[in-house]
């Protein structure tokens, strides 16, 4: 493998070892795993998939679905952080898969991956703008039309997906911290309140974990962590991408394990163990703003809503910059049109790739509410389920790629390169299987076609191989490139 030249200057240049031009190397430790939190977005995890969770899931036994989530996270962080340390480029998951197992099988991947994270773009718009229409009507009374918040947050995404990646770091920083001293003030007065009845002992009894609906727990609890991944996607950028890379993927994995399970066991005491079963379905998504008046005030409750609104905010820009930087390495390497692989003379980002994330969300979203639909049924969870089914499958592809690229080395570890690699994609796989299964929690449908949408993932992952196919025939120079840059 050929490695770029690293560059520390402020805009891109052309690297003389790959003929290409490289993104700059502005991103420490620090800033990488606030890119990676962002993109999990804990606010928004609390209160849109926590009371789901809880209610149609494990019920008490919650905090231990995510104890065996973050198991799962924690084994795949091992081997991705191994390959992260060797393959240093922008392309993550298709590009591991790529060198693990072969190039064909790795722009299949790079289609699912392109088409899962842009699809979350437009779906987490929608769903923002969901939010915020029900916040501004709560907090303000008066009502405008979702699409009208959605297209104002599109606006912001796309400037700032344009502008240096450090810009972005500090505003998505700000919005991180913000919804930690809420979360944390919240926690706290519930213990301070309940004492240690704010922590019941039955959450940690593992019998609860086969009652109820588990599977279904498990299957949210992988949903809290979509974006993970993403730090290996800046690796181009980062200061020292052979250490930074993983630093900052265990950072975020033990920051939002620790996180979800003192918090989905502080809700257990608060709501009450045996209260759990008696939630009506219209009162899942009032849980946290029933809990935040009966133990905070009505004041925290607005500010918590609006606090929701920078939670979602700060995800779309993340998995924004996600998408922009697949469709930028793909573009660079001639798989897709060669302008997705040009940088911005002056922000040094991926602008053209940005661009094109802007206009296709652009399109769906404005599909989505001149043909009428529900902005958090009828696209938000939709497209937000099918990005995350996508994912799973990138990951149990990538645990795969990490046992074989390591295959046969005399320096492979039997720990990182091989069993924590195969643990990993055991876990994912069942996660995988759970979440085609159980797809409606993901969707919020019960219509049979739109829960079948999960289908599109092998399509998309056919596409990427045929292009392979393709490209290895009429453009071996172009094929070659995948493993050559």
């Amino acid at each position: 493998m050929t490695k770029a030249t690293i560059n520390h200057a402020s805009v891109p240049v052309p690297d003389a070892a790959v003929g290409h031009a490289v993104l700059p190397r502005t991103l420490g430790t620090f800033r990488l795993a606030v890119f990676v939190v962002a993109a999990v977005a804990p606010l928004a995890g609390v209160i849109g998939t926590l009371p789901v969770a809880l209610v149609f899931g494990s019920g008490t036994a919650l905090p231990l679905a995510f104890v065996v989530v973050t198991a799962v996270m924690a084994l795949f962080a091992v081997g991705y952080s191994a390959i992260s340390r060797e393959v240093i480029v922008g392309g993550a998951f298709y590009a591991y898969i790529a060198r693990g197992l072969g190039t064909i099988t790795g722009l299949g991947a790079a289609c699912v991956a392109v088409i899962s994270y842009t699809m979350f773009v437009p779906g987490g718009l929608s769903y923002l703008g969901f939010v915020m229409q029900t916040s501004v009507s709560e907090l303000l009374g008066y009502k405008l039309p979702w699409i009208v918040y959605s297209l104002g947050a599109w606006v912001l995404v796309g400037l700032l997906g344009l502008r240096k990646i450090d810009f972005s770091a500090r505003a998505v920083l700000a919005l991180i911290v913000l919804e930690f001293l809420l979360l944390l003030a919240f926690d706290s007065s519930i213990v301070g309140r309940l004492g240690s009845a704010a922590l019941p002992m039955v959450s940690l009894n593992w019998r609860g974990m086969t009652e109820g609906a588990p599977g279904v727990a498990i299957l949210l609890a992988f949903t809290c962590y979509f974006g993970i991944e993403s730090a290996a996607l800046y690796s181009e950028e980062a200061k020292s991408p052979e250490k930074t890379v993983a630093r900052a993927t265990y950072i975020a994995i033990s920051v939002i394990g620790i996180f979800y399970f003192l918090t989905s066991w502080i809700t257990v005491g608060a709501v009450g163990p045996n209260n759990i079963s008696g939630i009506k379905p219209d009162d899942i998504g009032l849980i946290y703003f029933k809990l935040s008046n009966q133990f905070m005030n009505a004041t925290f409750t607005h500010v918590i809503q609006a606090a929701i609104v920078t939670s979602m905010f700060a995800t779309v820009l993340s998995l924004h910059n996600v998408a922009a930087r697949y469709l930028f390495v793909l573009g660079r390497q001639g798989c897709l049109p060669a302008a997705l692989g040009r940088a911005h003379p002056k922000h040094g980002s991926p602008s053209v790739a940005s661009t094109t994330v802007s206009l296709v969300s652009l399109i769906v979203v404005g599909g989505a509410a001149y043909l009428g639909l529900h902005p958090m049924l009828g696209l938000g969870l939709i497209a937000l389920g099918f990005a995350a089914v996508g994912v799973m499958f990138l990951q149990a592809l990538t645990s795969l790629a990490i046992i074989s690229y390591f295959r046969g080395r005399s320096d492979r570890k039997v720990w990182s390169h091989i069993v924590a690699p195969a643990l990993s994609l055991i876990g994912l796989i069942g996660a995988l299987v759970i979440a085609v299964d159980n797809f409606e929690f993901l969707s919020g449908s019960q219509n049979p076609v739109v829960n079948r949408i999960p289908v599109g993932i092998p399509i998309a992952m056919a596409s990427g191989v045929l292009l392979a196919l393709w490209l290895r025939r009429y453009r071996p120079a172009k094929f070659a490139a995948v493993l050559n840059s």
